[in-house]
């Protein structure tokens, strides 16, 4: 199973893993933006568009496999958008003993308004676990040494990422992240030898990341395109 992106249903798929199997979660869940104007077709063969309590459920059972499944901290990539505030923040409110701390992730590029709403600069990054005592931070150990220039003095809650960095993730996926933001924290919260899990692997960024720090991955995706997608930007 180890070094595999599975094609097929996150949350099905999750349950075959045992319990603390892997070490840590990183992830960006689908927003629920709609189909419609700029947001059409954001993903392929996959509809952006579910009811709320659908949209409520995937995250919530999304959630509660990787807690259940990791020993660490689960990171949860989400942006607020039009058509699902009610949601996130249901969902938020439902998971508050669990959630640990919030993120935002400074993308440095505005991006212009759909509607009468602000440009979005940022996104979010949620940061569960199980356990309270897990570390985030310890001020006798600053775990952002040599990421500086990305969280400031010491491990903030802004991470300053840069979009226009990685633009072939954004041209493969356009709801995709860039490699080094799911690569920082694997090698701040993981050993080498690691397990890394993304139950909606897109086009195989966070694979790379932990490849490149000699960590294993485990990864489920819908699209059997990106899946091969990914599989060809990892071996070629």
């Amino acid at each position: 199973m180890l070094n595999t992106i599975v094609c097929g249903d996150c949350v099905g798929g999750m349950k075959s893993l045992d319990n603390n199997s892997v070490d840590l979660v990183f992830t960006s869940p689908p927003y629920n933006c709609g189909n419609k104007g700029k947001n059409k077709d954001m993903y392929k063969f996959y509809s952006d568009n579910l009811t709320n309590e659908q949209y409520l459920n995937l995250l919530d059972e999304s959630l509660h496999e990787s807690l259940r499944i990791c020993k660490g901290l689960v990171f949860y990539n989400l942006n607020f958008m039009r058509n699902n505030t009610s949601t996130l923040l249901e969902f938020l409110f439902r998971n508050k003993d669990v959630l640990r701390d919030i993120m935002v992730w400074d993308k440095m590029r505005v991006q212009p308004p759909i509607g009468n709403i602000l440009g979005k600069r940022c996104e979010f990054i949620f940061i569960f676990s199980k356990d309270p005592k897990t570390v985030i931070n310890d001020f006798r150990n600053n775990k952002a040494t040599k990421y500086k220039d990305v969280f400031g003095s010491w491990l903030s809650n802004i991470c300053q990422i840069g979009i226009k960095t990685d633009k072939i993730d954004a041209k493969l996926h356009r709801a995709g992240f860039p490699v080094d933001l799911p690569k920082i924290f694997i090698d701040m919260y993981t050993e080498p030898g690691g397990v890394v899990l993304d139950p909606f692997m897109g086009c195989g960024a966070t694979a790379m990341a932990a490849k490149a720090l000699n960590r294993h991955y485990i990864g489920y995706e819908l699209n059997k395109e990106y899946v091969d997608i990914a599989n060809k930007r990892l071996y070629g």
